[in-house]
């Protein structure tokens, strides 16, 4: 049992995780993502938020749309993008759907948040509704 720990096979590594700081331009933080990979399942979890004041000017979905472009370009054996949106999240969620998630269904008392149990919808994105990069550019070696 020892070497399984030391050595565990690919489908025992489920998770790896990176964050990413959203800031503007001049440099300033504005937010930040992060995703979650489950390998063995060729899922991704997504998960961003922005500081209040810099909501609604575009910021969220272009930080959207790179993380996707980067996770579908990079990971070549990821077929779906998953992110969760609370209901009452109009915000949230008219990005992802603007990015190409659909709503799969709601997941009932999901978070504990402030004090209520609090619905929220599984949204998803899959390689073949992604296409190709909006943002993002494939370098072509000459």
């Amino acid at each position: 049992m020892g070497d399984f720990f030391d050595n565990p096979p690919n489908w025992a590594v489920v998770i790896d995780w990176k964050w990413f700081i959203i800031q503007k331009k001049d440099g300033t933080k504005i937010g930040i993502a992060w995703h979650l990979v489950n390998i063995p399942f060729g899922t991704m979890e997504i998960i961003g938020f922005l500081i209040p004041s810099e909501r609604g000017k575009g910021y969220g979905t272009e930080a959207l749309q790179l993380m996707i472009d980067y996770l579908f370009l990079f990971y070549r054996n990821i077929i779906r993008i998953q992110a969760t949106a609370n209901v009452r999240n109009k915000a949230s969620q008219r990005i992802l759907e603007k990015a190409g998630f659909r709503i799969e269904g709601t997941m009932r008392k999901f978070l504990f948040v402030r004090g209520v149990w609090t619905d929220y919808h599984l949204l998803s994105i899959l390689r073949e509704e992604w296409k190709e990069p909006q943002i993002l550019t494939r370098k072509t070696s000459k």
